[in-house]
């Protein structure tokens, strides 16, 4: 949790409008684990011919509105911010950290602080420590003779070792370790109890 430590150390903020359009933002923030003042983008008024441009433009000033009444964060609104050289400027200027959901904005930084949804998601994902005891539900057969394949809250993919025979049902497993692919992470495990 060192990361977010240094959210909780750094009173000072910047997001982008991408951020701001994004109404997980003011879910987190509502939360009141961070405070301090963020400067955030002053969207345009609502006019566009795009209809997805206004529906974005709507939900940053939903979630502009939602900020401004939450306890220990204040709200500077800079019309700048909407460029993205002003945006890192901001940053330097303030020694703020800036929250995106954008990971390529976050590279664009250049070693400036800066941390994305994603990230503050992954900081509160549960660890799956060889040894754990988990209730799963096998869903399906694996690929591996007698291999169970079910799913935990979130869509983490649970291979239980000797587990077709449980497919419909609960079955308590151990995890024997996990591997991180490109889609997401998967949970090894073997029934902790062996059916006679």
């Amino acid at each position: 949790m060192e990361d977010f430590m240094f959210l909780r150390k750094t009173k000072t903020f910047v997001m982008d409008f991408e951020t701001v359009a994004d109404p997980r933002i003011a879910q987190f923030l509502e939360m009141g684990l961070i405070s301090g003042k963020f400067f955030v983008p002053e969207p345009p008024t609502p006019v566009s011919s795009s209809a997805q441009a206004d529906h974005r433009t709507r939900r940053a000033w939903e979630t502009i509105e939602r900020l401004r009444h939450i306890k220990g964060i204040t709200v500077k609104l800079n019309r700048n911010l909407l460029q993205r050289d002003a945006l890192i400027a901001a940053l330097r200027k303030y020694k703020a950290t800036l929250i995106t959901v954008n990971p390529d904005l976050k590279a664009a930084c250049n070693g400036l602080a800066a941390i994305t949804i994603s990230e503050i998601y992954n900081l509160f994902k549960p660890l799956f420590l060889p040894g754990t005891q988990l209730r799963v539900r096998v869903s399906k057969r694996g690929k591996e003779k007698n291999e169970g394949i079910g799913y935990l809250e979130g869509g983490v993919k649970v291979v239980i070792e000797n587990g077709a025979a449980a497919q419909g049902r609960d079955l308590e497993v151990i995890v024997q370790g996990t591997l991180e692919t490109n889609v997401g992470r998967v949970v090894f495990a073997k029934p902790k109890f062996t059916e006679i």
